[in-house]
């Protein structure tokens, strides 16, 4: 069979391995109670089979007890960058601790949600602005209507389930974000929004430079810190790759968009 409810009704099952199978969707569907299948499976590998949407992946939310998955060598992930599959997976999947092995830092889940709300709201604003509609009109030869626009938004929440719980939980977050970015005039306790950074560059040409220190305001950009790292350690733009660790944390998170600020990334 092509999916893993046969073994649900396993109560003592800690530890699923379905590696190099042909599961193409994980589909939670039992005759009694579905809370009742997988009481005590914490840990699912799927590598290697032929999953190939986020969609195919949204039961294993009804399975509140896992908390590591490996999703490896898959349609899905081999069109996708590393990062941004584990970034969404974590993002989906609020009860994963581990995503292939490697442990989910609470830094790492608040980076990865808000982006996930961005990026979702950025589509439904394009669906909302006619953007998306007029290219599919353009490409069939139909007109869009408002129903159009409806059943798209619905398609996109039907797409994203866990979309609202996250718009909920960081909304205050968000509209702080998107204040800043109208350049709200809205400043609070300037102390409060003022950081140390510390940054140095790993480049081979100035990674013995002295590291770059700066007193930076939490809604600056990465693109603004980009150049000003290019003036300082001479490397180009297009070639960097920014970081950040706090410290104590044990692995550094990836602020890879030039337009968002450090605030959304939880610097």
């Amino acid at each position: 069979q092509r999916h893993i409810m046969k073994f649900h009704n396993l109560p003592r099952l800690e530890s699923l391995i379905v590696n190099d199978n042909t599961i193409d969707c994980i589909e939670m569907v039992t005759e009694g109670d579905q809370s009742a299948a997988f009481p005590n499976l914490t840990s699912l590998q799927l590598a290697g089979t032929t999953i190939s949407t986020w969609t195919a992946l949204d039961q294993l939310n009804s399975i509140p007890s896992l908390r590591s998955l490996r999703l490896r060598n898959t349609p899905l992930t081999n069109t996708l960058g590393v990062g941004e599959v584990r970034s969404t997976a974590i993002a989906r999947l609020p009860s994963l601790e581990f995503f292939n092995a490697s442990p989910i830092t609470n830094r790492e889940r608040v980076e990865a949600e808000r982006r996930y709300v961005s990026t979702v709201s950025r589509e439904l604003l394009l669906i909302s602005s006619g953007v998306i509609l007029a290219a599919e009109k353009d490409t069939d030869g139909g007109e869009s209507t408002g129903d159009d626009d409806s059943s798209k938004q619905a398609q996109m929440f039907a797409k994203h389930p866990q979309f609202k719980v996250l718009l909920e939980k960081h909304k205050d977050t968000m509209l702080s974000l998107a204040n800043a970015g109208c350049g709200s005039s809205n400043q609070g306790n300037i102390g409060e929004e003022i950081i140390n950074v510390t940054i140095r560059s790993m480049a081979a040409a100035s990674c013995d430079m002295e590291p770059l220190r700066k007193r930076l305001p939490r809604s600056l950009k990465v693109g603004r810190i980009k150049t000003m790292c290019a003036k300082y350690f001479r490397v180009d733009i297009d070639l960097q790759m920014l970081h950040f660790r706090a410290e104590g944390d044990p692995f550094p998170s990836e602020l890879d968009d030039a337009d968002h600020s450090l605030f959304y990334y939880g610097v």
